[in-house]
């Protein structure tokens, strides 16, 4: 089956890009990546939940893959993040959806919980945890090295072109602006599920806690934060599972 053509979505000026799968009528999924990742890495999901009715959308993070790459800081902020979201579901004529963010996607779910947790019908928030930012869930706490964007740089080949390293810079920075976003999340009124990697340094038995302190669905999967989203497999019965709960009236596991 071919891929669906992407469309297009304006807000505050800028394009942002998303595919919709799956069959009309049924509860839609919003799906976010995380940084330096595209829509396209949701493709594996997309296949199981299309199969059991969900309409997927799946949506380029501005500054990633087809959306718009603004050079300015504050257009990468908490408000203005949720708003594209919210800019692609009146686009599709939806009023809530379910939310499945990982990575900064779970950042920007959080952000969906504080400025447009009207729109919601659930929260699945994978290798982030609420309140937590990219330092702490990069290990810093346990090895006391700084995760700064330079550093980052330095770490890894990404081999981006020029005119995308201010995007990606904005949008790295403002996942360390996490301030009260555990309490936006527990405020959404909506079920929550966080779901780790085991192999991730911190923020497994951080998030682990957290959704005990709450009473959110938990579950861990084998892998480091890359492994944890990408082998799709034992995560869509996990995540199948609290979206028949949440669609049938919220009964906490």
């Amino acid at each position: 089956m071919p891929a669906p053509a992407t469309r297009l979505a304006t807000h505050r000026g800028q394009s942002i890009a998303y595919t919709v799968h799956g069959p009309a009528g049924g509860d839609t999924i919003v799906l976010q990546h995380g940084w330096t990742s595209i829509k396209e890495a949701w493709d594996g999901y997309v296949d199981g939940l299309a199969a059991n009715g969900y309409r997927c959308i799946c949506i380029d993070g501005l500054g990633h893959g087809e959306s718009d790459k603004p050079t300015e800081a504050a257009l990468y902020g908490r408000a203005q993040r949720a708003g594209d979201v919210g800019a692609v579901l009146d686009a599709e004529g939806i009023a809530k959806a379910h939310f499945v963010g990982y990575s900064m996607g779970g950042w920007i779910a959080c952000c969906m919980a504080e400025f447009q947790s009207d729109r919601l019908l659930s929260l699945m928030i994978g290798g982030h945890c609420p309140g937590t930012g990219t330092n702490e869930e990069a290990g810093a706490l346990t090895t006391g090295e700084e995760y700064p964007f330079d550093r980052i740089l330095d770490l890894y080949d990404f081999d981006w072109p020029q005119e995308v390293i201010p995007a990606m810079r904005h949008t790295y920075d403002a996942l360390e602006d996490v301030a009260g976003q555990e309490e936006a999340v527990a405020a959404a009124g909506v079920p929550v599920l966080l779901w780790k990697g085991r192999g991730e340094a911190v923020i497994c038995a951080k998030g682990e806690a957290v959704a005990k302190r709450h009473g959110w669905d938990f579950f861990a999967v084998d892998g480091n934060h890359v492994e944890a989203a990408r082998n799709y497999q034992p995560n869509l019965p996990r995540l199948l599972e609290f979206l028949a709960r949440a669609s049938a009236g919220w009964v906490q596991a």
